[in-house]
């Protein structure tokens, strides 16, 4: 199992440099402190411009630690003063989900974020439906994640993160994988277990 966590910026009009700015000096903070974060641009959807900032734990435990010694850490204090003082956006989280199936693949920088209303009950059938549609793919330069949140607003949310190395190779294995009639006929099962809410796509900075 992995712990994922997950902060959204929204910038407000006219502050997106300075949010762009201050969310990578967060993450160059948690990367400086050996934690494994990623920061990433919506560039899709209805997050489009918003910014995202991810770190991965190994547990729960790692990831409580993580959080408060970050909390003491005088470069973020200073941070948050700032943060007080002139806002440059709406933040959201940090959010937490952990890992169902799956694991996070770092040497991909483009993701694409689906997110699913499945009830706790239907997570076997939704996790066999993910070892299949990965299945169609396995000779393909892509990976998939899904994540169940632990502490979150949606609590009832099913992330599945399917990750790419370029925009390119996305268009072209959703072209060839994803439009195939074997693939489309996992996604009208998963449609039996579940309804997709919202898909956006995130670019790895």
């Amino acid at each position: 199992m992995t712990i994922i966590s997950r902060r959204i910026l929204k910038p407000s009009l006219g502050k997106s440099k300075i949010a762009l700015d201050r969310a990578t000096k967060y993450k160059d903070i948690m990367v400086s402190n050996g934690i494994k974060a990623r920061l990433g641009l919506f560039v899709g959807g209805e997050l489009n411009g918003s910014i995202q900032l991810t770190a991965a734990y190994p547990n729960m435990t790692d990831a409580t630690k993580s959080f408060v010694e970050l909390s003491k850490n005088k470069e973020i204090i200073d941070l948050m003063d700032k943060r007080e003082d002139d806002p440059a956006g709406h933040l959201i989280g940090p959010e937490v989900y952990r890992s169902v199936y799956g694991q996070p693949s770092p040497e991909h920088n483009i993701l694409l974020i689906r997110e699913y209303e499945v009830d706790r009950k239907f997570l076997p059938q939704s996790i066999e439906i993910l070892t299949q549609a990965e299945a169609l793919a396995k000779d393909e330069d892509t990976n998939v994640l899904a994540l169940y949140p632990v502490i979150a607003d949606k609590m009832d949310t099913l992330y599945v993160v399917y990750y790419y190395s370029s925009f390119e190779s996305m268009g072209d294995i959703i072209d060839r994988i994803g439009m195939s009639k074997e693939f489309q006929d996992l996604v009208s099962k998963a449609n039996e277990t579940g309804k997709l809410k919202a898909s956006n796509v995130v670019k790895i900075i």
